[in-house]
């Protein structure tokens, strides 16, 4: 396989590790709901959301040096060391002091960095194939961006604390798919585009 077809790959097992996480969105809130789990639903959240924002902060890494673009290169790997900074951050001195509305901004920081990072690679990929389904991924990204600006100034007067683990794990499950999605046709395209050359 070559540098894309990685590229790919990885996009997949990002999308596959938000869908994962983002599937607590069945069980977080079922916990919400009992004043005795509340704070363990609350716990929850924050650790599968620090571990997401790691862990796909370092698959973003390992996809920058699968692009031959400079300027993607560079944003991915900008992206990549915010991220894993931030959930170092929150998981080791600010754990016990973090709030849950917080999160909303960071997801919101994070799908504005994705769809800069996602428009950029869609370029590329929308000249070397002629196909404009990479640009599904960034436009998710950006939505989510501009939906989860405007959830976070509303949160710290309106929303509990179910309707933002809910608000969080919808854009992972969203974001996921989105990514899946996109980087399986993608994949599709360029093993296409190969076997029409060698052939």
């Amino acid at each position: 396989m070559g540098k894309y077809e990685n590229f790919w790959v990885v996009t997949i097992f990002r999308g596959v590790l938000a869908i994962l996480i983002g599937s607590a969105l069945i069980v977080v809130p079922d916990m919400a709901r009992s004043i005795l789990l509340l704070p363990f639903a609350v716990a929850v959240v924050i650790i599968s959301l620090v571990i997401y924002g790691i862990a796909d902060s370092v698959l973003v890494f390992v996809t920058s040096f699968f692009t031959s673009l400079r300027p993607a290169s560079t944003a991915l790997r900008l992206q990549s060391l915010a991220g894993v900074a931030i959930g170092v951050l929150f998981a080791s001195i600010l754990f016990d002091r973090i709030q849950l509305a917080w999160f909303l901004y960071l997801i919101a920081l994070q799908a504005f960095a994705t769809a800069y990072s996602e428009f950029v690679v869609a370029r590329h990929t929308s000249k070397k194939h002629g196909s404009r389904s990479s640009y599904v991924a960034a436009s998710v990204a950006l939505l989510c961006a501009m939906i989860y600006t405007i959830a976070a100034t509303v949160a710290p007067t309106d929303l509990t604390a179910r309707e933002i683990s809910g608000l969080a794990y919808a854009y992972l499950v969203c974001f996921g798919v989105a990514q899946v999605l996109m980087a399986s046709r993608m994949l599709y395209i360029e093993l296409h585009a190969n076997r029409i050359v060698h052939a």
